[in-house]
């Protein structure tokens, strides 16, 4: 009897499908596949012992022979080893833009466009075809088969789960001949090239506004943001350094993002001077760049594509993996082009507001990478602000930007020492400026504030319940059982108040209506609302693991963890709150005892004040404590460049 190994495609590595028919047509076609899954099984375990590799949605467990074995994608990718992934993503990304890096074409003002894009494609790579492809090879290792099956071979992950057999030497076969599979893969495929089409559209058709020039004697900082999120970090930063006497500037991205457009709006009613990178780049200019190099771009990316040496390159345990890589590296005229605007707009911003220093919160997307690139070529004091407290597991970052990288913690900076390299010199801990906003409004006011802010009653315990979005990690039936676990225990509590607080990643008008769906349509939903002030002001923290969890310890928020009885969310990228003792932690679906552990947390004095200060140890080496200088030590850091580059 030989030993099978039943492969299936994977669901989307981040989110859902955001539009409703998309998402109405895929839950139908998770429902076609769960039982052509089963059906499959059924069949091949008549003269074979079958284990499956699968996704949650589309793998119905309870309807498989009790002798068959299920290994599920997002439990398998806490397995892998992340850091051996991202190596190969490197090598990856690297040596497909090593067949173009002969070509003059993809050069523009003396930057090297491709490198504006490296991050992003990194990112797509690695999520999609990497990740895969380590959690396929562990999984062979360890159920050590006779052969591969393939569902039907058309996925992405089937098709990466092919070349690994190769590798093995495994024989591959495919069960199913249903079209629906092969029409759902090309969809699919589609979506990347037709993001990044989408994506150079709106830079041609943005709207543009000639930006104010203002005077200002005191030094210009100038803040770039990308995401609407950013803004959590950068709007008390820029505050921060007005205070300590700077004069701060902000470019934005897009004026396309709705919620980006109102931060932007709400820092110039503030006072602060804000534009959009491309006010700086006329649509005239913009599409006469488009027409000019649109070509050039395109016989360069072909050239490329002909290199005799790219397979080798690209290649994983001597098999090329150019047939999963090609859709999303070799399709980069439009992703190109977008870079070439973004890198025009960033020069011509630069030359009219003439900063002083350069503040970014990230180095993945083209409007920071392009800014970084003209500030280092104008000698530019250049810092990159890392809002986050631990490096993740999948660290997508190159870190190339930037004079010196700031960070929140000691534990964060003495990681990028120690795992990425960086050097010492390189890496100061200021602390972080969300926090230090919150904490500079006394308690009681801030509980005032934000229940004013949220019309809720006063005096009633507040709860603030962190939601989750939906990815390779945590599938959506996860997320509708954490949902519905803090339901059935909100009902249970009684007069206790929850304010939900919404990933940046999810969609709000979806949340809501999934929300009705489980059963909670009171429930207050905020994407937002600063997390700070709601942890400053709350009594307790619901959450799955988050970097959150850290953030709320810090202000003195006792934190619940609510996980999957079977399932270990901690690793060696994940801070280990729950065996620390830090949080409690309740096993997902257990309603009562989410119940019993908030009334201990939220009535029993002793214990809360355990927590309280178990939470604030454990997380004082992730959050450095902040003494109101936060500006004070951003503006020495730029001074610090200054001097060193005078030599002064």
């Amino acid at each position: 009897m030989l030993r099978l190994l039943l492969v299936t495609e994977a669901t989307r590595s981040i989110g859902e499908f955001r539009r409703p028919m998309v998402r109405r047509s895929f839950l139908a076609y998770a429902h076609w596949y769960r039982r052509a899954v089963t059906r499959a099984v059924k069949r091949l375990i008549e003269d074979h012992e079958v284990t499956v590799l699968g996704a949650r949605q589309l793998v119905d467990a309870s309807a498989l022979p009790p002798t068959v074995t299920v290994h599920y994608y997002d439990e398998e990718a806490y397995a892998v080893d992340s850091r051996e992934l991202e190596s190969l993503t490197q090598r990856l990304v690297t040596g497909w833009w090593q067949a173009a890096s002969d070509e003059p074409d993809l050069s523009y003002r003396d930057v090297w466009l491709p490198d504006l894009l490296t991050v992003g494609k990194r990112l797509r790579v690695r999520l999609e075809v990497v990740e895969r492809l380590g959690i396929i090879d562990r999984v062979l290792g360890e159920v050590k088969p006779d052969q591969l099956r393939l569902l039907s071979g058309a996925s992405m992950t089937e098709q990466v789960a092919r070349l690994v057999a190769r590798a093995r030497g495994l024989g591959v076969r495919s069960v199913s001949r249903s079209p629906l599979p092969q029409l759902a893969a090309r969809a699919y495929a589609a979506l990347f090239p037709r993001e990044d089409r989408i994506n150079l559209k709106q830079l041609l058709r943005q709207e543009r506004h000639a930006p104010v020039s203002q005077r200002a004697d005191a030094r210009r900082v100038l803040f770039v943001t990308c995401r609407s999120r950013h803004h959590l970090l950068v709007d008390p930063l820029i505050e921060a350094v007005r205070s300590a006497g700077a004069s701060p500037r902000l470019v934005a991205q897009s004026n396309g993002d709705p919620e980006l457009a109102t931060r932007v709006s709400d820092l110039r009613a503030a006072g602060v001077p804000a534009a959009y990178l491309m006010d700086y780049l006329p649509r005239a200019s913009a599409a006469r760049l488009v027409r000019r190099f649109r070509p050039l771009f395109r016989r360069a990316l072909r050239r490329a594509e002909r290199d005799p040496e790219l397979a080798e390159r690209v290649s994983w345990r001597g098999v090329s993996l150019w047939p999963v890589l090609r859709p999303f590296l070799a399709g980069s005229e439009a992703s190109l082009l977008a870079a070439l605007l973004c890198q025009e707009a960033a020069y011509r911003a630069v030359r009219a507001i003439r900063p002083d220093a350069l503040v970014v919160t990230s180095d993945r997307r083209l409007g920071e990478r392009a800014m970084a690139f003209v500030a280092r070529s104008n000698g530019i004091p250049s810092l990159l602000f890392s809002g986050t407290l631990i490096l993740p597991r999948d660290l997508t970052s190159r870190f190339d930007i930037g004079d010196r990288l700031v960070v929140i913690g000691e534990h964060l900076r003495q990681s990028l020492i120690r795992e990425v390299g960086i050097e010492t010199e390189r890496v100061s801990v200021v602390g972080d400026p969300r926090s230090n906003a919150a904490r500079l409004v006394p308690t009681a006011r801030l509980r005032e504030e934000v229940r004013r802010d949220f019309s809720l009653t006063p005096g009633r315990p507040l709860v603030i319940f962190v939601s989750k979005y939906v990815s390779l990690v945590f599938s959506a039936e996860e997320r509708e059982a954490f949902y519905r676990t803090m339901v059935a225990a909100a009902r249970q509590l009684g007069d206790v108040d929850f304010i939900v607080k919404v990933h940046p990643n999810e969609p709000l008008e979806r949340l809501q209506e999934q929300v009705r769906e489980w059963g909670w349509p009171e429930a207050l939903l905020t994407k937002e609302y600063d997390i700070h002030r709601l942890f400053g002001a709350a009594d307790a923290a619901v959450m799955v693991t988050s970097m959150a969890g850290l953030e709320a310890m810090a202000l003195g928020c006792p934190v619940v963890a609510v996980q999957k009885a079977d399932k270990d969310y901690e690793g060696e990228y994940v801070p280990p709150y729950v065996s620390a003792g830090a949080v409690r932690r309740v096993d997902l679906g257990k309603a009562a005892a989410l119940a019993d552990t908030l009334r201990v947390l939220l009535w029993n004095p002793a214990e809360r004040a355990a927590m309280i200060e178990r939470g604030r140890a454990f997380s004082a080496r992730y959050v450095h404590p902040v003494d109101g200088r936060l500006g004070e030590r951003v503006l020495a850091l730029a001074e610090e460049i200054s001097a060193a580059r005078s030599g002064s």
